[in-house]
Parts: C-alpha cells; structure tokens; sequence
C-alpha cells in the first residue's frame, strides 16, 4: 500500500478536518480567548489528528502488505480468505466477509457444473458401451458373409470403433485420476495387444513391421497405455508412403525406459510439428487427404501427462515420423530377465 495511494484517498477528509479546526480557532478568538489558550487548542488538535492519520495508515498498510504477500506466495489463490488474519478494521473486515461468500458461491458452482458433467461422462460410457452391442452384430453378419463388400463394411466398423473408443477416453480424461490404475506392466504385451487391433491394416498396406527390445517392463496403466499406442500407431499406418515401415523398440537406462515408434510415413513440416499435441489441430497433411480430427495425438499428450509420463515427437516431412514416450523409473519398474520373449516377432 503506498502513502500517496493514502493520502489522496484521506484528502476529503483532511480538508474537513482542517475547516473544523479552522472553524475552531475563529470561535475562539471571537470569545477573546488568550492566544496561549488557542495555541494549545489548535496544537492538540493537530497533533491528535496527525496520530490518526499515521496510525489508520499503518493499521491499513499492515494488512494489505501481509494480504498480498500470503496471497503472492498461495498456488490455490482463491483459499486466501482461510490464511489471512482478521482485519482490525472495517474495511478489511469487508473485504474477508466478500471473499469468503465468494468462495461459497463459487464452491457451489463448481459442485453444480460438476454433477452435470459426471451425468454427462456417465451417459457416454453408457452410450459407447451400447453402440457397441450393434457394431457386434454388424461385424458378425459381415464375418459370416465374406466378400469384398463386407470386408470393407468391417474395415469402416473398426474405425467406428476406433471413434468411439476416443469419445470415451476423452470423458475420462477429464477426471483421470479417477479412473486409471498403475501397477507393473509388460510393455510388449500392451504392444502386441495394439498390433493384434491393427492386423488387417496392417496386411492391406504390406507394412513391414519390427519390434525388438521390448521385453520390459513398466508402471502404467495398460487400458490406457494400450489407447495411447494405438492412437500413435493408427496414425502411423494412415501415413504410409511405398514400401512402409514401422518399428517399435524401447531403450532403458537407469533413470527411465523409452518407447519409440518410428515410421518412414509422410511426416510432419518443422511449422506443423510443434502444434501437433494442440487440441483439434490438423495440419497441412492431415487437412488435405487424410481427413484427420486433430483428437489423437492431443489425447496422447494428455494421458501420457496424467500418467506421468513425457511424450516427444520428431519428424522430417517424407522421410518419417518418430514418437518417444518417456516411461520414468522407480522402485517397482525394473527389466525382466530370462529367456522369455512373451510371443514377440521381429522382422530386421
């Protein structure tokens, strides 16, 4: 709080004070009163005014000094009102009463908005789960009468599927903490689980696929880590250019294990790239031919974050695409040893 600030905001009242003394003295020198007399009087009154003044102003100062130091120093700002002390004067007293009916009615907003967005993630987990019972049912019918036609009725169905696995990852992910579990994982199970999801596009495009390194393990959620993989894969596969190639390999040091999925796709152009993890975001390759939703990699970048994880992407524009996603290590995350390779074919 600064002393000018003060005092222009004092100046009214000054100048009544002032009129009042002032007022004073003509009184008394109007009854003849001696001039020691009236000395006295206009000095006492000065003085007294003088001392309130300085002491409001101090009273002020320590307050608001203290209210912007503790509120500079809060990261929940809006909990001010719960560590600041009492004002010893009106004013401030306002200010904490203001503060603190604020903070209930925006508690109350935020609980209200809250129950209208779990009704909502509840009714899209209901609805994805639904719409699944009649894409079943397609599928099976189509599975049953194989032929051209339905093969690419099956191919459309598993990127319905694939949409709507998204919808649903999007509800959770804005409450994650309610909804993934971590606990050790085998990252080539996860992997495999992808590649199994993705075999006939796989197959369609004769993409050459080499996965080495794999057998590790790592503290995740494998539900969620197997929609993240998949998202980057999928965007891999849509990306090919002739004679495509996708590898799929981790590195492991002592601080952290990193997945990395490379393909000689497309690419990205150095302007696009560094918008890539932007919500809704396109680009020139994605808006051109590939119809993309700019959803995917923004939800990669979103879980892996809530996962605790890093997700980096490079890319040269056609020559190829690589994602890392940087897994840290701790206490429960180590390498599995032994012979076991967990059903995992490599092509080199």
């Amino acid at each position: 709080m600064k002393f000018s600030d003060y005092l222009k905001e004092k100046l009214p009242l000054i100048f009544a004070y002032g009129s009042v003394t002032l007022l004073i003295l003509i009184v008394l020198l109007a009854f003849n009163v001696y001039y020691t007399g009236i000395i006295m009087v206009v000095f006492l009154l000065v003085v007294l005014g003088l001392i309130l003044f300085f002491y409001q102003f101090y009273q002020k100062k320590s307050f608001y000094d203290k209210f912007y130091m503790v509120f500079n120093n809060l990261d929940n700002k809006v909990l001010i009102h719960e560590t600041i002390e009492d004002a010893n004067f009106i004013d401030g007293r306002i200010l904490l009463d203001i503060l603190r009916e604020t903070d209930k009615y925006k508690i109350e907003e935020i609980n209200k908005y809250k129950y209208l967005f779990e009704e909502f993630r509840e009714f899209m987990e209901l609805w994805v789960h639904e719409i699944k019972t009649p894409l079943s049912a397609i599928n099976l019918i189509c599975e049953n009468n194989k032929n051209k036609v339905t093969n690419s009725i099956n191919e459309e169905i598993r990127k319905i599927d694939g949409f709507i696995e998204m919808i649903l990852f999007y509800a959770r992910s804005q409450m994650p903490e309610n909804d993934y579990l971590i606990k050790n994982c085998k990252l080539n199970d996860i992997i495999n689980k992808v590649i199994i999801r993705n075999k006939n596009s796989f197959l369609e495009k004769n993409i050459r696929l080499d996965m080495h390194d794999l057998v590790v393990k790592v503290r995740t959620d494998s539900k969620w880590m197997e929609f993240i993989i998949n998202q980057i894969v999928v965007n891999s596969i849509k990306y090919t250019l002739n004679n495509p190639l996708i590898e799929i390999y981790s590195v492991s040091d002592k601080e952290r294990v990193s997945l990395i999925i490379r393909d000689n796709g497309i690419g990205i152009s150095q302007k696009d790239l560094p918008r890539v993890f932007e919500k809704g975001f396109t680009g020139e390759n994605g808006r051109s031919k590939y119809n993309a939703t700019g959803m995917g990699l923004y939800l990669v970048k979103k879980l892996c974050l809530a996962l605790g994880n890093n997700v980096i992407i490079d890319s040269i524009e056609g020559v190829g695409t690589t994602v890392k996603i940087v897994f840290p290590l701790g206490s429960f995350t180590n390498r599995i040893t032994g012979d076991e390779n967990y059903g995992i074919k490599s092509e080199k």
